[in-house]
């Protein structure tokens, strides 16, 4: 998912509904395919405001100018095939097999996490969880929506888990991050960790070079457990067929609290936690 639409949807959970931002964005995330084709002067009539309102707006959610918001609105433009490494999205392949086959695979990749897990592995995060002063999790596109899961599963706990769709955000938060900090991040490429995927070019990332914060990564890619700046890796196997991780980090995290309460029992059970 590239950049604008995120940051964009970011504004429009981050506004107030009646303000002129919220209702910039809403109007930009209408308009997403015709934007490559406006000049400031055409979106700032669409929004009925000034140039220098919209001037002030794209810099706000993170361009330098408005020539860097349209050209990462040219970017935009261009149709995001979710199709990578060989592995064909859910949609596309029950067009292309059928639900039931689909089934199949799926049933498959959730049991491969509920029983082909670490469980030293799982212990160790889930002591980490009740451990640590400070919790986080991040992720971008479909993976941000694991960590925002955790973060409501946590509060059952009595444990606040941090979490942002603001990629700036985020960023500023891993930086500054103290020993006290564990960071959960899910990446089905690990390549959150190394580079900005959903910028022209993907650049290098060097976020994690600063961080003092404990860092464990959920990932399906293997050659992430070298990473230097990874402390714990922890590794989802799924079949090589279908990009079924939005899923599995679900799965995952259930998983995992499972473990936690075995440990340490429920917020409802006072003699555990």
């Amino acid at each position: 998912m590239y950049i604008l639409y995120n940051r964009l949807i970011t504004a429009l959970n981050e506004k107030k509904p009646d303000s002129t931002e919220f209702y910039i964005a809403k109007m930009m995330v209408w308009n997403l395919w015709e934007l490559p084709q406006m000049s400031i002067s055409d979106v700032a009539k669409m929004c009925a405001v000034s140039k220098s309102t919209i001037s002030k707006f794209v810099r706000d959610i993170g361009f330098e100018d408005y020539l860097d918001f349209k050209l990462e609105a040219v970017r935009q433009g261009k149709r995001e095939i979710y199709n990578k490494d060989g592995k064909c999205n859910i949609t596309d392949y029950i067009h292309r097999h059928g639900v039931w086959e689909y089934e199949k695979v799926l049933s498959q990749d959730i049991r491969s996490v509920l029983f082909g897990m670490d469980e030293d592995q799982l212990t160790r995060l889930a002591v980490d969880l009740h451990e640590y002063q400070h919790l986080a999790a991040f992720g971008i596109s479909y993976s941000e929506s694991a960590a925002i899961n955790l973060q409501h599963k946590m509060h059952y706990y009595h444990k606040f888990l941090y979490t942002t769709m603001n990629d700036r955000q985020q960023d500023s938060y891993i930086e500054t991050a103290d020993e006290e900090t564990l960071i959960m991040i899910f990446s089905n490429s690990g390549k959150y960790i190394s580079e900005y995927q959903n910028r022209e070019g993907c650049p290098p990332k060097h976020t994690f070079d600063k961080t003092k914060a404990k860092i464990v990564l959920v990932t399906s890619n293997k050659q992430m457990q070298k990473e230097e700046r990874v402390d714990e890796c922890i590794l989802l196997r799924y079949a090589d067929c279908v990009q079924n991780h939005p899923i599995l980090y679900q799965v995952f995290i259930e998983r995992l609290l499972y473990c936690y309460e075995e440990i340490y029992g429920f917020s409802s059970d006072n003699e555990k936690i």
